[in-house]
């Protein structure tokens, strides 16, 4: 029969594998958030630079 250590002893591998592992997705889920967060205000500053180049393009014709 296993012993009770060796049994607690994979539990408590298996939990701090388990921890390790989902911090790792949280981690990578707030980066990607982060990304996604610039990547939309990078789109929203890229539109209005065009915008204001239509408007000056207009300006001078």
């Amino acid at each position: 029969m296993v012993q009770l250590s060796k049994i607690l002893h994979s539990r408590d591998n298996w939990k701090r594998t388990t921890i390790e592992c989902r911090y790792e997705i949280r981690e990578l889920k707030k980066t990607k958030q982060r990304h996604l967060k610039k990547i939309a205000e990078l789109k929203l500053e890229n539109r209005e630079l065009k915008h204001q180049a239509l408007e000056v393009k207009k300006t001078q014709l």
